[in-house]
C-alpha cells in the first residue's frame, strides 16, 4: 500500500484497499433551482424505470468539463498547476440545456444522465480550452471527447434516450473538484465567468 503525505496540511492520503483513488476535475455546478428541479426529474425517472441504482444527490450533480491526474493530491503541484491555468481562463457565463436522457458506460453499471441534442458551443469551447492549456501545461488530462451530462444515478440497465422537458441554468462559475467515493465533493477552487 502507498502512503502519500500532504506535506502543506499535515494530513495522509491513505486509499482504502478495493477504492478508487481521488479524481479530480473541472466542473460546472447547477444552481440551487437547477440541483432542485434535476432532483426532481431524476427521482421520477428512477421510479418510472424502476432503476436498480440509488440517486447520486444534488450536491453530486455536475457537468464535468475535464479530469485530471493529480497523483499528488490535493495540495501537490499537480493540482498547484491546474490552478494557475484556470486563473488565466477568461470566458462570459452561458447557459447550458438539457432535454434527453440516456444511459452512458459499460456494464455492469451504466451513468443514466440528462443530456442533450443542442450543441452547447460556450461550454465545448470551455472544455476546449481547458484540455488544451491544462496539456501545456505539462499535466495529464482526460481527452475523452465532450459529452455534456448531469449524471443523476447509475443503472444495471443500458437504456434507450429519453425525450423530457428542458432543463437548463445561467453558469456563472467552473470549479475544481476533489472526489471520494461516498464522501461529499470538496470543491479545491472556483473561477467566476463574467
Amino acid at each position: 500500500m502507498q502512503l502519500v503525505l500532504d506535506l502543506d496540511g499535515g494530513r495522509e492520503v491513505r486509499p482504502r484497499e478495493g477504492r478508487r483513488r481521488p479524481r479530480y476535475f473541472f466542473a460546472l455546478l447547477p444552481d440551487a433551482e437547477a440541483k432542485a428541479r434535476i432532483h426532481q426529474l431524476a427521482g421520477e425517472l428512477s421510479t418510472r424505470l424502476c432503476a436498480s441504482g440509488k440517486l447520486r444527490g444534488p450536491d453530486k450533480y455536475h457537468v464535468t468539463l475535464r479530469g485530471i491526474a493529480a497523483p499528488d493530491g490535493p495540495f501537490g503541484q499537480s493540482i498547484a498547476m491546474a490552478r494557475l491555468v484556470a486563473d488565466v481562463i477568461r470566458r462570459t457565463s452561458f447557459v447550458v440545456m438539457f432535454n434527453q436522457a440516456a444511459s452512458f458506460g459499460k456494464p455492469p453499471k451504466y451513468a443514466f444522465s440528462l443530456t442533450t441534442r443542442a450543441d452547447l458551443l460556450a461550454a465545448n469551447s470551455l472544455s476546449a480550452t481547458l484540455l488544451n492549456d491544462l496539456r501545456h501545461a505539462g499535466l495529464k488530462v482526460d481527452g475523452s471527447s465532450f459529452q455534456p451530462h448531469v449524471t443523476v444515478f447509475y443503472d444495471r440497465r443500458l437504456r434507450e434516450p429519453i425525450d423530457l422537458p428542458e432543463l437548463s441554468w445561467q453558469v456563472r462559475e467552473f470549479v475544481l473538484i476533489e472526489s471520494i467515493d461516498h464522501r461529499p465533493y470538496q470543491i479545491l477552487g472556483s473561477w467566476p465567468l463574467a
